[in-house]
């Protein structure tokens, strides 16, 4: 009988897909790599737009508290038309900003300060971080008159985030009437952030609404999923030890002590991650650990109950 020619086979189809998952995991990797580059996505509603003749102010987030409620906005205010000459504030205005956080804050610009520089502002910012990572934040009003609270309805309506006047001499607002505009810098990178604004009644009203992209939630649920696989395999190895499949060695409860070591770590390591006891944690987390713990347990009696002291 002629030798078989097939005993190469498996090691050439093992070696293509071998090729597959490299290619996969590359192309896999590059994706990811490029939706985070893109992830800070901003979509406008409405917004009044860059005037010629007002005040023009830039609004970049740059940080986000979740457990502390708040965002913090990088903010440019830049003087046009008759309100700047030769680079200084031609006219004195007031800046009030009710919703700063602790406080509300007042900023009173004189006539012929220089018109340049940004201010980093911290507003009140609401949402639930237990709903991670499809928590969802808010700066802006439940649309309720005897209610100035910002909320996270999904009927919000925008707050007003900067309230100008114009001054006289004698520090005293005007009613005169002053044109706003807006204009947005990037920022909070791994969120996608939707915008509503106007600059009605010299009032520059904003709702903001972040919550984490598209990119961010796969790794996440990516993440989770390996976690589960852990567990599912520590518990496969315990029952191997049980049923005499495996020698009983104290390698495999070393092995889980490890793996909870190493979990913990990687828990906190997550983009944003909230504190102990979103959902996350009730519905993967915890039960990850438990299954470990369990696994680590029937390894160790096993051992215990099977080691020769001899």
């Amino acid at each position: 009988m002629a030798p078989s020619t097939q005993a190469h086979k498996p090691g050439r189809v093992s070696r293509k897909w071998w090729v597959i998952a490299v290619i996969a995991v590359f192309i896999l990797y590059s994706w990811s790599i490029a939706s985070y580059a893109n992830s800070d996505t901003d979509r406008v509603q409405s917004s009044p737009g860059q005037v010629t003749n007002g005040i023009n102010f830039g609004l970049e987030p740059i940080s986000l508290d979740q457990n502390e409620g708040q965002i913090t906005l990088r903010t440019e205010w830049v003087p046009e038309g008759d309100f700047v000459a030769n680079g200084l504030w031609s006219k004195s205005v007031r800046v009030t900003m009710p919703y700063v956080v602790d406080d509300s804050a007042t900023v009173d610009i004189a006539e012929g300060t220089p018109a340049a520089g940004v201010q980093d502002y911290s507003f009140v910012f609401e949402g639930n971080s237990a709903q991670y990572p499809f928590d969802q934040y808010v700066f802006g009003s439940d649309g309720e008159p005897e209610s100035d609270a910002p909320s996270t309805a999904s009927s919000a309506e925008p707050l007003p985030l900067m309230i100008v006047q114009e001054i006289d001499a004698a520090g005293r607002p005007t009613n005169a009437q002053i044109p706003l505009g807006v204009y947005l810098g990037d920022g909070l990178q791994g969120w996608s952030k939707t915008w509503q604004i106007s600059g009605d009644n010299n009032e520059l009203s904003v709702l903001l609404i972040a919550q984490h992209s598209g990119s961010v939630v796969a790794f996440v649920l990516v993440v989770l999923m390996l976690m589960a696989i852990v567990a599912l395999l520590a518990v496969l190895v315990a029952r191997t030890v049980v049923t005499k499949r495996r020698s009983n060695g104290f390698e495999a409860a070393g092995w889980m002590t490890v793996l909870i070591f190493a979990l913990i770590p990687l828990r906190t390591t997550l983009p944003d991650s909230p504190p102990i006891g979103a959902w996350v944690d009730i519905v993967v987390f915890y039960w990850v650990i438990v299954a470990i713990l369990v696994s680590m347990a029937v390894v160790a009696a096993d051992w215990v109950k099977t080691r020769n002291p001899g």
